[in-house]
């Protein structure tokens, strides 16, 4: 995996999307809903009010692309829409006052408002993280690094990465469990969004 394998990847399937090609926009929404979901989930703890948020996000996604730009870049597009989307619930005093009959604190819900709007979501934001993800990712010994491809790249089960590389499943999660660490420390300043999108 390169820095320019993933920008060329984004940059073919925003210019389907432009093309109203839904084929390309269903492999987006199954490459993010659950990060996107993981993020949202983080602030607003209700399962059905952070789906809709996500749906959400995609509707924009989909209502908006024609005026997508050809450097487009779907991650922090699609994590920027999620989190205005987030705070717009979160302001909202008809929700908060849901959220407070369902014993939240009016102090978590100011001091999630202040964490959403310090999160960095630019262009820039996620290039320096993705460049982060790539040389931690080619610093790792060759077959951790397999065996994380293969799990977070891949959605390989722990099972099937066991049997596809000859290895018992203790040394996968092995190999899991280190190569999380690592990232963790390499990506401690942009987190929790990081962490949505490698499941720290």
């Amino acid at each position: 995996m390169s820095e320019r394998i993933i920008n060329s990847t984004h940059k073919y399937l925003v210019e389907k999307i432009r093309a109203n090609d839904e084929a390309a926009f269903k492999v987006v929404y199954n490459d993010y809903f659950s990060k996107l979901f993981f993020f949202t989930f983080d602030f607003i703890p209700e399962k059905e009010t952070a789906e809709n948020i996500v749906q959400d996000t995609f509707l924009a996604l989909w209502k908006n692309r024609k005026v997508l730009k050809d450097d487009t870049n779907l991650t922090a597009y699609l994590f920027s829409v999620a989190r205005n989307n987030c705070l717009y619930r979160l302001r909202d005093a008809r929700y908060q006052k849901k959220l407070i009959n369902n014993s939240f604190d009016i102090n978590e819900i100011e001091l999630n408002i202040s964490s959403l709007k310090s999160f960095d979501t630019s262009d820039l934001a996620f290039n320096e993280i993705q460049a982060i993800i790539i040389s931690t990712l080619e610093e790792l010994p060759a077959q951790c690094r397999k065996v994380f491809e293969l799990s977070r790249f891949h959605d390989k089960k722990n099972r099937e990465i066991s049997e596809e590389l000859n290895i018992s499943i203790k040394t996968v999660e092995g190999h899991i469990s280190k190569s999380l660490k690592i990232f963790r420390n390499a990506l401690k300043e942009y987190l929790p969004i990081a962490s949505c999108l490698l499941t720290l």
